[in-house]
């Protein structure tokens, strides 16, 4: 692409800027969490090529994008203390009725280790972090049915084993099988 030398929005490899790495969820506190996590990503790897480089020019830029990752972490969350900390705005969306919720599982971590225990933590116990639950630990177990599947349509362009639950290895009964096994 010829540009005269001029600017160009695009990133190092030439690629253009179409805002595809932009997040927007349509929640204000969602998206400043969002993008806490995005700074606090860009700075674990500035930090990373800081450590792996003894050029003192490298060490001095990035050490700026370090500082810069810094002051950006803080303005995100002084924009989420302004919108009332994250007392007023966990759990994301806040405008559900929390009542709504299963709230036996609200706050239960699952733990799903092949040998039954579960580890141990402030995420597994204590008070929760909003303030309204208690954290509570519990091995995963399925909490659904068997499902029953149905066939696939007949003119979905599937197999014909696929469109029946009888016939010489059906598809649907060998996967339900399966499911059963595994319930």
């Amino acid at each position: 692409m010829q540009t005269g030398l001029a600017a160009l929005p695009s990133d190092a490899n030439g690629v253009p800027f179409d805002a595809s790495h932009v997040y927007a969820s349509g929640n204000l506190a969602a998206d400043m969490y969002a993008n806490v996590t995005a700074e606090s990503s860009g700075r674990v790897l500035a930090v990373r090529l800081y450590n792996m480089t003894d050029d003192p020019g490298m060490k001095d830029m990035l050490s700026f994008l370090i500082a810069r990752d810094t002051m950006h972490q803080q303005q995100w969350l002084a924009a989420i203390e302004d919108m009332g900390g994250k007392e007023a705005n966990l759990p994301i969306p806040n405008s559900f009725p929390q009542e709504q919720e299963a709230r036996e599982f609200s706050y239960a971590y699952f733990g799903h280790m092949t040998d039954g225990t579960i580890p141990q933590g402030r995420w597994s116990e204590g008070p929760a972090m909003d303030g309204r639950g208690t954290f509570s630990a519990q091995a995963s177990k399925p909490m659904g049915g068997k499902p029953s599947l149905a066939p696939a349509r007949p003119d979905g362009g599937g197999q014909v084993q696929q469109t029946s639950k009888s016939g010489a290895g059906g598809i649907l009964g060998q996967m339900e099988g399966a499911i059963e096994r595994n319930i």
